[in-house]
């Protein structure tokens, strides 16, 4: 996370923004959740189980929205139609 959600300030490290003080370590929990799905759903895919794959990154999708998870499961998705 790069900036604050409350007040947009440039985050540098720890749970707490700088500017308005609030509390960020729950976004920042999500946000750490939703790459560990990412890097599950790349596992899956690399090992052959699309439907795994597919699972870890809706999920992953519904926790933060990335370029690389929307692309994955693009991809995904043309791997199961095909």
């Amino acid at each position: 996370m790069e900036r604050c959600p409350i007040c947009k300030a440039r985050l540098k490290t720890g749970t707490t923004c700088p500017r308005c003080g609030a509390d960020i370590s729950t976004p920042l929990k999500i946000e750490h959740q939703a790459e560990i799905l990412l890097n599950h759903a790349l596992k899956q895919l690399e090992i052959g189980n699309l439907n795994a794959a597919k699972q870890a990154v809706e999920q992953s999708i519904e926790l933060k929205v990335e370029p690389l998870g929307l692309a994955l499961r693009g991809f995904i998705g043309s791997m199961a139609s095909t």
